[in-house]
């Protein structure tokens, strides 16, 4: 028993392996290979605004912000046999109800382009099967696992809270912190629904806090993005990724195709948007 244990495991971290050696370009892809034809599709998509077929294909694009009168077009959209996903992001907690809409439908799901936010945290873990195209940028925002001791001290000097601001975060009545702990509570109990190891988010607030924390200027927790690499989905997603694209690992990889102009970096996969960094008088 413990020997088919060790082999099942072992096999497990094979395959998680050949996943990131795939997008390093070390080994040959297996299953779909992305032709020039999806690569068409994908640019198509890309051109495209809000959630419909591709004009003459059976290629459903989902280009919008994961609002409810988006994916409910999405919901009424009639079958196809895949479907291009590239999204700003939006709430989580209403990017949960999209990914329950996706878990019905059975299209081949990509994700290409900008993958932000509640793409990210929500919709990507919450695939059963997914490839990654060549253009995507896969990008979590906020320090999302952050505790309330140093989401509290964060912009105060790391100054600990005292009695009372503990007693209006334990009871509710600390509103900012109460959406910040919601989104929270909303992305653990989506991995935990799809099988999916906390580690998926916690690893990655872990590292953009550590890199946050040294720099000399400091933004609201929410306000910081972490890009999502090769390695970090091969670990926490594993077989569910079918294809692995060769796609932006870090900001300043050929590779990536957005933000440069438009954020500050402080790591190599973690920024600021610069409108947040200079309200923030990070800058003089």
């Amino acid at each position: 028993m413990r020997a088919g244990r060790i082999l099942h495991r072992g096999l497990e971290i094979a395959a998680m392996t050949l996943v990131f050696l795939m997008a390093a370009g070390l080994a040959a892809p297996s299953g779909r290979a992305q032709t020039g034809a999806i690569d068409d599709l994908v640019a198509a998509c890309l051109d495209m605004q809000g959630v419909s077929l591709i004009p003459e294909t059976a290629t459903i694009c989902y280009n919008a912000p994961i609002f409810p009168e988006e994916f409910l077009k999405l919901h009424t959209t009639p079958a196809a046999e895949q479907i291009i996903i590239t999204s700003p992001g939006g709430n989580v907690a209403t990017a949960r109800v999209m990914s329950g809409i996706l878990a019905t439908r059975t299209e081949r799901a990509i994700i290409a382009g900008p993958c932000m936010s509640a793409c990210a945290m929500i919709i990507l873990p919450g695939l059963k099967e997914v490839e990654i195209h060549d253009s995507a940028h896969i990008a979590v925002h906020g320090i999302a696992m952050m505790p309330f001791a140093t989401w509290w001290s964060w912009l105060r000097d790391d100054e600990e809270p005292g009695a009372m601001a503990m007693m209006l975060a334990q009871t509710g009545y600390d509103f900012k912190f109460s959406l910040h702990a919601s989104g929270r509570r909303h992305i653990v109990d989506h991995l935990d629904a799809h099988g999916v190891d906390i580690g998926y988010i916690q690893s990655i607030s872990d590292a953009m806090a550590a890199v946050a924390a040294m720099q000399p200027c400091r933004v609201d927790p929410g306000d910081y993005w972490g890009m999502l690499d090769a390695k970090h989905l091969a670990e926490w997603l594993g077989p569910r990724v079918q294809t692995m694209g060769r796609f932006a690992q870090t900001l300043d990889d050929p590779s990536n195709r957005y933000f440069r102009e438009d954020v500050t970096a402080i790591g190599p996969r973690t920024y600021i948007f610069n409108n947040d960094f200079a309200e923030a008088k990070c800058v003089d």
